[in-house]
């Protein structure tokens, strides 16, 4: 089904602020991270993922809590530089907690999609924290949906998988809903248990987030709160056992208590090849050696090098193309670009936007020529039509949507 591809481009080029959803992604995504007492002092010792629900309820996975060993460590939930301690009031299936945190942090919070309203191949979005780096968003599609024996919890199955993924962080779809959390990536997929799988601890933690009841971008979201009569009724209907991939509608989970990282190595592998189990567990219990905080990313200064555009997603994919030539202007018209786009780019106008390098003052210029659906920074920000912005090597932009991304460099 090809709905999300155009779902995306009404998206971005949707609202007055002209911001994508992609901001909002970041916002609601954090980091938590274990801490425990070592020599009179409080260190990481797990660094995860997150999101808010609202300005109080954080979703994470356990091992932000307490460690194989049964050791318990103090979760803290990290936004740009501000950290705040919480506590687990919610454990449930394949290792998910709620945490409730001390300070507030200002939030619209989180719409939660449910797996009935999510279709195979449509596409998802996941928020990674590189390294010195800003925060970034990054899409796969959506492959199928499974349900281990013996477990009454779903995970999505999608592909291709995002690098440095952080256990606990939402999946997102193009309306910045939430329709899974991370689980882990592995062996060229990713894996995310569906947002129905909250159900239970949104009751036991007194949480009612937004509930999307129609797909995304099939007009305008109505929204039920949790425990609504319209959420039941999805979560009962028609009996669907959820053992089979594609577009099935499965029921809301509500199975017991499974905790640990046993529980989770089991609903992967259980999925997957033998082979895979230790890889799960690894992935969920590696203690990554982690600050307490965000670092604030440097400023980028220019190296020494060729100033190139390089194709991070769509059909320029692995391309790298010099800009000491002079500026490259990108759209589908061969006669006025000289970076074209095929047809099936269909976010993507005539004549998009042009890109360049300006070796006097050592920066790229991009500037968008007018494009309906906008050329938009790696935060989200949409570039105004006919007014140049400077960017530095590391930067990146994406043109129409998610599935057209660049980044900027020097090179060798």
């Amino acid at each position: 089904m090809r709905r999300p591809l155009f779902v995306i481009a009404v998206v971005f080029a949707a609202g007055a602020s002209g911001q994508a959803p992609t901001q909002a992604m970041v916002d609601l995504s954090v980091r938590v991270i274990g801490a425990v007492q070592q020599n009179g002092k409080m260190q990481p010792a797990f660094v995860g993922g997150g999101f808010l629900l609202d300005s109080k309820h954080v979703v994470a996975t356990d091992g932000c809590c307490r460690s194989e060993d049964g050791t318990e460590k103090v979760p803290i939930v990290v936004r740009g530089q501000t950290g705040s301690p919480a506590r687990k009031v919610w454990s449930g299936p394949g290792g998910l907690v709620i945490l409730e945190i001390k300070d507030p942090i200002q939030t619209s919070g989180a719409t939660l999609a449910p797996q009935k309203l999510t279709l195979k191949n449509q596409s998802a979005y996941t928020v990674v924290f590189p390294k010195d780096a800003a925060p970034t968003v990054t899409e796969s599609k959506i492959q199928g949906v499974f349900k281990p024996d013996q477990m009454d919890v779903q995970v999505y199955r999608a592909q291709p998988p995002v690098d440095d993924l952080l256990a606990g962080g939402a999946l997102f779809n193009a309306c910045g809903q939430v329709i899974g959390i991370n689980v882990l990536s592995d062996k060229g997929v990713q894996f995310a248990m569906v947002a129905d799988a909250l159900s239970p601890g949104l009751e036991a933690a007194g949480v009612k987030p937004p509930v999307a009841d129609k797909e995304c971008g099939a007009g305008d979201q109505a929204e039920s709160k949790a425990g609504d009569k319209g959420t039941d009724k999805g979560g009962e209907k028609s009996g669907d056992t959820g053992g089979e991939e594609g577009e099935t509608h499965l029921r809301l989970p509500r199975g017991g208590e499974w905790v640990g990282v046993g529980i989770i190595a089991a609903l992967i592998g259980l999925a997957m090849r033998r082979d895979t189990r230790q890889q799960v567990a690894r992935a969920l219990t590696t203690r990554r050696q982690a600050v307490p905080q965000i670092p604030v990313p440097p400023a980028l200064a220019v190296r020494p090098g060729k100033p190139i555009l390089r194709g991070i997603a769509g059909q320029y994919a692995g391309a790298s193309i010099s800009l000491n030539t002079g500026p490259s202007i990108l759209g589908r018209d061969h006669h006025a670009s000289n970076l074209v786009f095929g047809p099936q780019a269909d976010s993507v106008s005539k004549r998009h936007c042009m890109v360049r390098w300006d070796p006097a003052r050592s920066v790229f210029v991009l500037e968008d020529l007018g494009s309906t659906n906008g050329t938009f920074l790696a935060n989200g920000e949409r570039i105004p039509p006919g007014q140049p912005r400077d960017l530095r090597a590391g930067d990146r932009f994406f043109i129409g949507d998610l599935r057209n991304q660049f980044e900027l460099r020097m090179e060798e």
